[in-house]
């Protein structure tokens, strides 16, 4: 690794106010997302935050943050997944913690952004040509955090996991440049920096995967002047990289990869190839909306047709032709335009892990956010450095800055009420069976049950097949007292999916409700047998109820200890427990259980009676 030698050359770096700026950036940043601190949890964040069990830690300890990272749904996500058990810790399931921690995340990641770019711009071969570059890296930031494809990011909770992937790779980055420019004494603890930040953002998503191939790309093209004999004589390195990308992969997808992914495609409506096909046109739309974010263009499930051809839509073969003429020009320009050559060259590879075969969703706004960072440095270096006058691009950029700032405002007053968010949704994307099956959940949390109603037979009539929406349906019959119905709409959804397990578990509240015993433990069991381990503690706790009904009490306490266990803050499950153990005379046991369930809740009325009444039976 060569010393950087700073090149002699006079440059304008103008550093005055770059801290106060910042400072009003950040500022600024606090405002415009303050509406959202309140923001229910929504869509994927009821799986992975809300109904996770495993992220509620009482105690701090490494037992149960090794069970938080690794036993969460998205295990392979452990960092994100510890960073939400540690708000679990601190502050509960209080929304604000959880959203201020998401905030800070995106602040940081702008300044860490903003360091990048300043260092980049010092470079060899850039740092001479950058008579301005002390404005770029602040409008790059700015640019970048204010944003409103951004919002997704921020705003939806469980995009944690990508936002924080995001800036442990930045710092890894940072890190390396660190290494690259320090003394020699420095270098290794930098690069070893460099390193354990890189697995961090391995840690929070799976897209970090790329971050040697961009610092190799980095190296390459800022210190060693595109020298093709460095590449040579660092073969070795090259095919280490490579050899990480495969044990990556072996990681996440076993010995097999193409049958794995090949088996994600069972559950999807297109295939890899209708995928593949449909990419580029969504690549394109993600640049298209980087330049024109108009909020009435943004929403969380937008509604995108899949590629059935390369005609069909007629757009197809044109996008995947852009694709490759973005690249194929990004390489052209890498000799004497490097900076901007970097930049593409970032912005569509940074999109390759969610844009390629993996099984995932068509298209997804938050995938953007690691991407655009290098998209707003390009657009920042080419307004300051090609158009001649200074004042005119400044003022350009703040008035383009205004106008990104209040779109973001407006866009995040869309995520302050649920019901809002889905309705939003919806006349955004009125073809799409969730958003309807959403929209009624919102719609009967709120009690508005009818309505509610009428939007789950609309998600059936969009997408019979798909059980969530026949489940849901029934749970309101079921809360409304219409067992019958209730029955026969979850029946509909088992022959559906035979294996869901809240089907299974609903209709075995409907049989409990109806007194068919034995039924209603069959179906809590399977819907224990379905679920993933040690995420049923209500499954337990209701199992429990059924079969202390029945008289098997010692049966009823195991399931009753597994949802304690699961859940050791479920007052219910532990008067449950206490009320059983009484029942089989085990009342110091019993007291034990009662106490607890009076610590988490000292509300509770009932645990405070049947406290009470075991404590005079003494």
């Amino acid at each position: 690794m060569n010393t950087y030698k700073e090149p002699d050359c006079p440059v304008d770096c103008s550093p005055k106010y770059q801290t106060l700026l910042f400072s009003l950036l950040a500022v600024v940043v606090i405002l415009i997302y303050a509406d959202t601190l309140t923001t229910p949890f929504i869509f994927d964040d009821i799986v992975h935050i809300r109904d996770n069990p495993h992220i509620r830690v009482t105690s701090l300890s490494l037992k149960n943050l090794i069970r938080a990272a690794f036993q969460s749904p998205e295990s392979s996500r452990p960092v994100a997944n510890i960073s939400f058990a540690l708000n679990y810790y601190f502050n509960g399931f209080n929304l604000v913690g959880f959203h201020l921690v998401n905030i800070i995340i995106h602040l940081a990641g702008g300044f860490f952004l903003y360091l990048f770019s300043k260092a980049t711009l010092k470079t060899p071969g850039l740092r001479c040509r950058s008579g301005k570059y002390g404005w770029i890296p602040f409008f790059t930031a700015f640019i970048w955090m204010v944003h409103p494809l951004q919002t997704q990011s921020v705003a939806y909770l469980v995009q944690r996991m990508n936002s924080l992937a995001t800036l442990f790779y930045m710092l890894a980055f940072l890190c390396y440049l660190n290494a690259r420019l320090s003394s020699s004494k420095k270098r290794w603890l930098c690069a070893a920096a460099s390193f354990i930040s890189g697995l961090l953002a391995l840690g929070s998503k799976e897209i970090a995967v790329t971050l040697p191939f961009f610092i190799l790309l980095y190296e390459w093209m800022f210190f060693q002047d595109m020298d093709f004999e460095w590449l040579k004589r660092n073969t070795i390195v090259l095919a280490a990289a490579v050899f990480f990308l495969l044990v990556m992969a072996f990681i996440y997808v076993g010995r097999n990869p193409w049958q794995v992914i090949a088996a994600g495609y069972s559950g999807r409506d297109f295939t890899m190839w209708e995928r593949l096909m449909t990419e580029p046109r969504v690549v394109l739309h993600y640049i298209e909306l980087f330049v024109f974010p108009l909020p009435t263009r943004l929403t969380l499930l937008p509604e995108f047709s899949v590629s059935t051809s390369l005609v069909e839509p007629s757009t197809t073969l044109p996008a995947m032709i852009g694709v490759l003429f973005i690249i194929s020009t990004a390489m052209a320009l890498a000799k004497d335009m490097r900076l901007i050559s970097f930049c593409i060259l970032w912005f569509m590879g940074n999109l390759v892990i969610e844009s390629s075969v993996v099984p995932l969703e068509i298209i997804f706004l938050h995938r953007t956010y690691l991407p655009s960072m290098m998209a707003s440095l390009l657009v920042t270096y080419l307004v300051l450095q090609h158009i001649k006058s200074e004042r005119f691009a400044k003022s350009m950029l703040f008035a383009v800055l205004l106008i990104l700032t209040f779109w973001t405002y407006d866009r995040n007053e869309t995520w302050c009420d649920k019901v809002y968010f889905w309705r939003d949704c919806l006349q955004k994307n009125p073809t799409d069976y969730r958003v309807y099956n959403n929209l009624g959940k919102a719609l009967e949390e709120k009690g508005e049950l009818e309505v509610a109603i009428g939007m789950y037979e609309e998600a059936i009539s969009k997408n019979p097949e798909h059980p969530q929406a026949y489940n849901n349906l029934g749970v309101v019959h079921l809360s409304s007292g219409k067992t019958d119905e209730a029955s026969e709409i979850l029946h509909e959804a088992l022959k559906k999916k035979p294996a869901h397990p809240d089907t299974h578990y609903n209709l075995g509240l409907t049989h409990a409700a109806r007194n068919e015993l034995k039924d209603a433990e069959e179906h809590y069991l399977k819907a224990h047998e379905h679920f993933p381990e040690d995420s049923d503690p209500d499954v337990h706790n209701n199992l429990g109820i059924t079969l202390a009904r029945q008289g098997k009490l010692q049966e009823a306490v195991v399931h009753f200890r597994e949802a304690v266990s699961i859940n050791n803050d479920d007052s219910f499950a532990h008067n449950n427990l206490g009320i059983t153990l009484a029942r089989l005379g085990e009342n110091r046991k019993a007291i034990i259980h009662f106490q607890h369930a009076l610590r988490i809740n000292p509300n509770d009325r009932l645990a405070w009676n049947n406290l009470q009444i075991v404590i005079a039976e003494r």
